[in-house]
């Protein structure tokens, strides 16, 4: 059981259409080996599902469970109670990988933007600034005034 939840991560697509096909088939019988048949059926039928490893593993796991209830080495309760943990986690996986592809395209998309800001300050700082001939500043005029007798004399310098 524990090797199948190493492999977890490789369910990413059929998930949740394998709880589709599995309600169905629980529908149509109470036994468990029943339902393990139907499941595999169904998903033999589903080109997409009948691809994926962890898919035929978790048929595999339903099959093999349904077996050992058969077999009288477990209870159908906890058979069907490790075949749902087990698919808990594979939907815990696919949850996890969705989030790690989600926060890998966030982290590109935040990459991208950096280098475009650090190219825009780039292309700012080898553009040459503009020259601007001085000008003749008229503002800062500077008297000085003398008093001679009755006689006032003022110089201005700029």
């Amino acid at each position: 059981m524990k090797k199948l939840i190493i492999f977890s991560f490789f369910l990413l697509t059929g998930c949740a259409k394998v709880s589709d096909y599995q309600a169905k088939c629980e529908m149509q019988s109470d036994k468990l080996s029943v339902v393990a048949d139907c499941l595999n059926k169904s998903v033999l039928s589903d080109s997409r599902m009948s691809d994926s490893p962890l898919t035929k593993m978790y048929v595999l796991a339903a099959k093999y469970l349904g077996e050992k209830v058969d077999a009288g080495e477990i209870s159908d309760s906890q058979a069907r109670l490790e075949l749902q943990n087990f698919y808990m986690k594979l939907q815990a996986q696919e949850n996890y990988n969705a989030m790690v592809q989600s926060q890998a395209i966030q982290q590109g998309l935040l990459n991208y933007q950096t280098m475009q800001t650090m190219q825009a300050i780039e292309n700012k700082a080898n553009r040459p600034e503009p020259y601007y001939p001085p000008v003749q500043q008229h503002g800062n005029v500077s008297t000085n005034c003398y008093k001679l007798g009755n006689n006032v004399q003022c110089n201005s310098s700029y």
